[in-house]
């Protein structure tokens, strides 16, 4: 049987997926790559970050339903509520940690965001949908927990790389959720380095069959509702989508052919191409992760000093 070279090239990618985004995901939430960046208020003095950890926000008997939440130390004004962002990590669905988003949510949260990061059940111990219901789970945990800190459950978005971009591409497009119907839509959602088509790869690969239970020729119709591309309609929600253009993990045409859905149904987006960066250098650029809070900013905190560069953040 002939393949289409493009689907075994995006078969053959994953195959080192895991291992590879367990490693440098780890070196860069350490800040190894290129240092912590220092976080600065639009006053230019630094913004002290308050952090909560292994919160949990699902079974407590399951060790995987912990979430760190980030938020600026400063106290709401009287009446005011928190914008709220669910961050969820990459590990091509089988490995990773909410420690590899550390710095992005720190960034994000000295703009005035309450940020909660994840970990959410790993395959192959936990085959797909359970990843994203456990993200449908941390959504309902914000709900409950919307009263007693203060959420705003108008101004919830969510932010994910890779594998996390996929996740958060399907919290945003999938018209039912699979664990709770009462949690709250996301306003705005960012996708960066995302599978978004899953559908094109070779019928008898089984590199993703830990993920999935099955091979495409097995289980197609697992992989078609698994592909954030066969749930693009009018009403989602605005998305930022970021991809490099060197990336042989996850190619950018993914990126592409999500946009070109978003177009025909128009969906407000905005695609940020980021030239000759491969999949974890793009995860560690921070100038590109500053654009996409900038979009959060631009439907969450439209009064924000930090957007379009009026904040220069050093």
């Amino acid at each position: 049987m002939r393949v289409n070279p493009d689907a075994r090239e995006l078969g053959f990618v994953f195959r080192g997926l895991a291992i590879f985004l367990s490693l440098a995901f780890l070196w860069v939430g350490n800040g190894s790559l290129s240092g912590e960046p220092t976080v600065r208020s639009n006053a230019r003095s630094p913004v002290r970050i308050k952090t909560e950890t292994d919160v949990v926000y699902g079974e407590q008997s399951e060790p995987m339903h912990r979430a760190d939440l980030f938020y600026p130390s400063a106290p709401l004004s009287e009446g005011e509520k928190w914008p709220v962002v669910l961050m969820i990590h990459g590990g091509a669905w089988t490995a990773g940690d909410k420690s590899y988003d550390r710095l992005h949510a720190r960034k994000l949260a000295a703009r005035g965001y309450v940020v909660v990061v994840i970990n959410y059940r790993l395959a192959p111990a936990h085959k797909f949908p359970a990843q994203l219901e456990d993200c449908r789970l941390a959504l309902s945990w914000i709900k409950s927990q919307a009263e007693k800190r203060s959420f705003d459950l108008n101004r919830i978005a969510a932010w994910g790389y890779s594998a996390g971009g996929h996740l958060t591409a399907l919290l945003a497009l999938m018209d039912a959720p699979l664990v709770d119907k009462t949690a709250p839509r996301l306003q705005v959602c960012v996708c960066g380095g995302a599978p978004f088509d899953l559908t094109n790869l070779p019928g008898d690969t089984e590199v993703l069959a830990g993920v999935f239970g099955k091979t495409p020729a097995q289980a197609p119709e697992v992989y078609e509702q698994a592909s954030p591309i066969s749930h693009v309609k009018q009403n989602a929600p605005p998305m930022f989508v970021f991809h490099g253009t060197k990336d042989w993990l996850v190619p950018n045409k993914n990126a592409l052919k999500m946009c070109e859905l978003l177009e025909q149904n128009n969906v407000d987006h905005q695609y940020c191409e980021v030239p000759g960066k491969g999949h974890l250098a793009t995860f560690a650029d921070f100038e590109v992760a500053e654009k996409s809070f900038d979009f959060l900013d631009k439907f969450l905190r439209p009064d924000s000093a930090w957007r379009d560069g009026q904040n220069q953040s050093k």
